[in-house]
């Protein structure tokens, strides 16, 4: 008996541990979408942080809008963001004109508006990672010149809240720190441990108690 409730136990550990999504810790992290020492066609980008334990490749996913926009990453390679790292998707990949900005990925479909718009990333099952919809102002930022930068990797970056503007001087003009952390705006990037679900922690219970209760 002590071994049959071990194995279910496990089977449900596995199961959920399984279950985890490998690419939740991919984020949406900076947001540049009204450049002013360049054109927007030339200087818009968004970056994105790996907060996960693991190295993700995201060459195949998919990033756009909720209309029309959409672009899948085609690098003839893999493109990794490897744990608590961050990549830059651009316009345009010339530092000479695009405003100085290192940018690890170049993109054509995809066009980021300077009022409300949207950025939706999936991987390349099209499952959703991450989203942010941003307003135009009422409640996120609304810069021109600088970057939007989340706060804190913690919090919900579909909230406006969670945004400020980046107070980063480039050597351009204009305002971000593409490719590291904003902590301009007080933001601490470091990895998360995922914490265990209330089911796995039950499920390791039941070996205890039965290990416990066989030895008597």
């Amino acid at each position: 008996m002590l071994k049959i409730i071990t194995q279910m136990a496990l089977t449900a550990v596995i199961g959920l541990t399984l279950s985890i999504p490998v690419n939740a810790g991919i984020i949406i992290n900076e947001i540049f979408q009204n450049p002013s020492a360049v054109t927007d066609s030339n200087g818009e980008w968004f970056e994105l942080f790996n907060s996960g334990l693991t190295d993700i490749d995201i060459n195949g996913w998919t990033f756009g809008d909720n209309d029309i926009d959409s672009q899948v990453v085609n690098n003839g390679g893999s493109l990794i963001i490897s744990s608590g790292g961050f990549l830059v998707l651009g316009r345009n990949a010339d530092t000479l004109t695009n405003g100085g900005i290192s940018v690890d990925y170049q993109y054509s479909a995809v066009f980021l508006a300077n009022g409300a718009d949207e950025l939706v990333l999936f991987d390349d099952v099209l499952n959703e990672i991450d989203r942010v919809e941003w307003d135009g102002g009422p409640v996120f930022p609304d810069p021109t010149g600088a970057s939007m930068a989340l706060t804190s990797v913690s919090l919900d970056n579909n909230l406006g809240s969670s945004w400020a503007t980046s107070t980063l001087l480039n050597a351009s003009g204009d305002f971000s720190t593409a490719g590291r952390c904003n902590d301009d705006v007080g933001q601490v990037c470091s990895v998360s441990v995922p914490e265990p679900s209330t089911l796995a922690i039950f499920a390791l219970g039941m070996i205890g108690l039965a290990s416990r209760r066989f030895k008597k």
